[in-house]
């Protein structure tokens, strides 16, 4: 009869353990890593993820069958030991059980279900499926009974706010790199960063006339310039008609196409308004397969342009090309040696009015 006894008691705590562990590991899984189960096909995380998106039924089907295995197991096990100690021993053996009960059946079981909440979660997913259809109808019952009680159920979604603490959290335990945390914490900015934030302001502006004949044109006249050029008719800087490639002009010029014009070398361009975000302007890049933009107020000005590189920019932080580092160097010369001549050159490097070109002047800024 002892044996009978300790195996009972050894029994009550075990399945109440179990029921308690695997009931703090479901709730302890993030449903974020529920997901990644999913996609990399493990076993069990179909019904882990049917579990957590809907959590009232199994966490029903657990306080039942917790409930019902301490309270009806206590009850047997307490007329057994009285059968076998008597009225006397009776209560230092439930005293004794109730302490066994909180420290092996409750506190150890959710210390291991929050330790290994995602292997239990997954492999205790199918066999929580199945106990909740098993005790559905009892589920259903009370379901009924506390429905005035119950509020509207929504999932929990992490906010930027908590994926940015998150990744936070990441680097400084080592989970993951400064790097990647800077990339996260970035890339939640973009949609508060807007094209006029990042753009070139007009005055830094290269452009060309539309009309403008490649004959009138010399190779040092057109190498300082940006890469992309824009078009303008008449000279006229809100008056974009496209964008040309620096190299076209120069193969152009070099394959003595004088009798062409600027305009016979231009390009489609795209246009956004001042307010667009970054994160938009980022998906219009890939969709148009552009990397020049050019920017317009709100009365259709031109008020400068936006390149995919400032749009990285914001995500990775300033990007130095050998063009960045070149215009460095020619700032320095003046300084240095004294020549006038290459700080002009300098100067149509980056903010060139290709109306200097014919003495005309670039038109106002708006």
């Amino acid at each position: 009869m002892w044996l009978f006894l300790i195996g009972a008691a050894a029994v009550l705590i075990l399945t109440s353990g179990l029921v308690t562990m695997v009931e703090a590991a479901v709730f302890s899984v993030p449903l974020s890593r529920v997901h990644l189960a999913v996609d990399q096909k493990k076993r069990g995380a179909r019904r882990l993820l049917q579990t957590k998106e809907n959590l009232q039924r199994p966490v029903a089907a657990m306080v039942i069958l917790n409930n019902g295995i301490n309270i009806l197991g206590s009850i047997y096990i307490g007329q057994t030991a009285a059968t076998v100690f008597g009225s006397r021993m009776l209560g230092l053996f439930s005293a004794m059980l109730t302490l066994l009960i909180i420290v092996f059946a409750e506190i150890i079981p959710k210390t291991l279900g929050e330790r290994f909440a995602y292997p239990v979660a997954l492999a205790s997913a199918p066999w929580l499926h199945f106990t909740t259809q098993l005790l559905f109808p009892l589920i259903w019952l009370i379901e009924l009974l506390t429905r005035h009680f119950a509020g509207s159920r929504s999932g929990h979604f992490a906010s930027e706010d908590e994926i940015r603490l998150l990744a936070s959290l990441g680097h400084h335990a080592g989970t993951i790199s400064r790097h990647e945390s800077e990339l996260i914490r970035r890339a939640f900015l973009l949609n508060d960063v807007t094209a006029k934030d990042m753009m070139t302001h007009r005055l830094q502006v290269s452009y060309l006339p539309l009309e403008k004949p490649l004959s009138e044109l010399k190779p040092q006249d057109v190498e300082p310039l940006h890469s992309r050029i824009l078009v303008a008719a008449e000279g006229d800087l809100d008056k974009i008609e496209g964008v040309v490639y620096q190299k076209d002009l120069l193969i152009a010029m070099a394959q003595g196409k004088t009798h062409l014009r600027v305009g016979d070398l231009k390009h489609p361009v795209h246009f956004v308004y001042e307010a667009s975000p970054a994160h938009r302007l980022l998906r219009e890049f890939q969709r148009t397969h552009q990397h020049l933009f050019v920017v317009v107020d709100e009365y259709g000005g031109t008020s400068g342009v936006v390149t995919l590189e400032d749009v990285i920019e914001e995500l990775v932080g300033d990007i130095e090309d050998e063009m960045d580092a070149r215009e460095k160097a020619l700032a320095l010369i003046p300084s240095v040696e004294g020549k006038p001549g290459d700080a002009s050159r300098q100067q149509a490097g980056r903010g060139s009015r290709p109306g200097d070109l014919e003495a005309s002047p670039a038109a106002p800024p708006r």
